[in-house]
């Protein structure tokens, strides 16, 4: 499932590339107030949920994702994706370390409290979310009177 939630980022991303610059930085009256943010939001999403599956603590989650947000909140759509890129490495670096996805990690939070989560529904958890949001960029596109770009998992599988 993670290289589905990887391979439809690249799309994505791909399809970004070819649309004017003002289609990506550009607000628009919706969820979120422009593309560039809906995908720095996936991006810091993504970093919160490993840092979460490597058990840091979440002061030191909170920090890095800020300081992270605010790097990619400032990137061209060149440097966000090298961002995506460099976490999925991080992610696949952590999947290959792990001897058991079915295993139970416990997280403290100080709003929710204790927390248990097994791995793989936290793995399904980051691709659901990507997905959530990658339609979001669709409506936005589609706002700005430009297509989106076909990201649904069967694609992934032809």
């Amino acid at each position: 499932m993670y290289d589905y939630h990887v391979w439809a980022n690249q799309q994505v991303f791909h399809h970004l590339k070819q649309l004017p610059e003002r289609v990506y930085n550009g607000n628009v009256e919706s969820v979120f107030p422009s593309v560039l943010d809906v995908m720095v939001h996936i991006y810091v999403v993504d970093i919160t949920w490993l840092e979460t599956m490597k058990e840091s603590s979440f002061q030191d989650t909170v920090e890095k994702v800020e300081r992270l947000r605010s790097e990619a909140s400032e990137a061209s759509i060149d440097e966000l994706k090298e961002f995506y890129d460099e976490l999925s490495k991080e992610y696949y670096s952590y999947f290959a370390e792990q001897q058991n996805l079915e295993q139970t990690i416990i997280t403290e939070h100080p709003r929710y409290g204790r927390s248990e989560f097994i791995l793989a529904d936290l793995i399904h958890h980051v691709v659901n979310h990507g997905t959530y949001h990658r339609g979001n960029v669709t409506a936005m596109l589609r706002q700005q009177d430009q297509k989106g770009v076909p990201t649904d998992y069967v694609f992934f599988l032809h």
